[in-house]
């Protein structure tokens, strides 16, 4: 890229949670960043602040490519992701089929690097169709022979998170706080802001190319730790249950088969009780990427105290 010309990134998934960080923290560094948006309700406000818009979906293959094919972009991030899957959007769909679609866009139009977002505790034979299917787009983006980067992510906060807007919630709201399992599941929650950091940091660092890397936070937390600190930071100190993960497991999978809304509506999944029996902390020395990404990351009690405040 020519001295003095920015840098043009197209993000699918730029305006959920964190992608809405990622792209914000991308347009500020200087770069030209085009979102994909299905809603077009938020598209005057988005291009209000800076950000160029193609309204469409991943499913209107041929509108994105051809928008793709008469803008020259330098780099495509993809940060579509659910943690549910609900009818009309499942995990193969969003997880598998959609990387599939943005690679094979990317690769026709002449975008040589391809940034993705997977997810800590991603893995092939997963019992978890969340980590399974994470694991299965990941493949593909080693596989794209594009210059890519993959980003394994544990629990991430900041505001509006939705895992710890509903935790706060239920410790909130219930006079009995269940805890499901053992709550000895450990976690290493991570702040949006450094996720924003490693990303923006990654298009400029050839030393990123063809690499995964784990993003995790200060300190490691189990479920129930998680919890303890909420109701230590928001009191009162509520009793907790403990609920068996295999009952628990076993009764939302009749609910969810007896009704396709239920999952949509429940606040947790089978899935996401699955995911819940396996440890989500980095391995190895993670300070390394704090110098490489220039993260400066925050500790989780820090953020819940500021944020449980207001």
């Amino acid at each position: 890229m020519a001295e003095g010309v920015s840098m043009k990134v197209f993000i699918a998934g730029g305006t959920g949670f964190v992608g809405s960080v990622v792209a914000e923290k991308i347009k500020s560094s200087g770069a030209s960043v085009t979102l994909l948006e299905r809603n077009k309700n938020k598209i005057p406000k988005l291009k209000e602040i800076g950000f160029e818009v193609f309204e469409g979906t991943l499913e209107e293959k041929d509108a994105v490519n051809g928008f793709l094919s008469k803008n020259k972009f330098d780099a495509a991030i993809n940060l579509i992701g659910i943690i549910r899957s609900i009818p009309g959007f499942s995990f193969q769909k969003v997880h598998v089929d959609y990387v599939n679609t943005l690679l094979g866009m990317a690769k026709e139009n002449g975008i040589e690097r391809f940034v993705h977002m997977s997810a800590l505790g991603a893995a092939e034979n997963s019992d978890s169709e969340y980590f399974a299917t994470k694991y299965e787009g990941e493949a593909l983006v080693k596989n794209s022979g594009l210059k890519w980067t993959v980003f394994r992510p544990s629990l991430i906060f900041g505001n509006n998170a939705g895992f710890f807007d509903d935790l706060i919630n239920l410790v909130k709201t219930r006079a009995l706080v269940p805890v499901i399992g053992t709550g000895e599941t450990k976690f290493r929650p991570v702040d949006v802001f450094s996720v924003a950091e490693a990303y923006n940091n990654c298009l400029h660092n050839i030393e990123t190319i063809n690499s995964v890397f784990q993003l995790c936070g200060p300190d490691i937390y189990t479920f129930e730790e998680i919890i303890d600190l909420i109701m230590e930071i928001s009191p009162p100190k509520k009793l907790k249950i403990h609920a068996p993960s295999f009952i628990a497991e076993k009764s939302l999978n009749f609910l969810e088969k007896l009704s396709s809304s239920f999952s949509k509506n429940a606040p947790i999944t089978a899935d996401q009780i699955r995911m819940l029996k396996y440890d989500n902390i980095c391995e190895g020395d993670i300070s390394r990427y704090d110098k490489l990404f220039g993260l400066k990351r925050t500790h989780l009690k820090d953020w819940l105290k500021e944020y449980l405040a207001h």
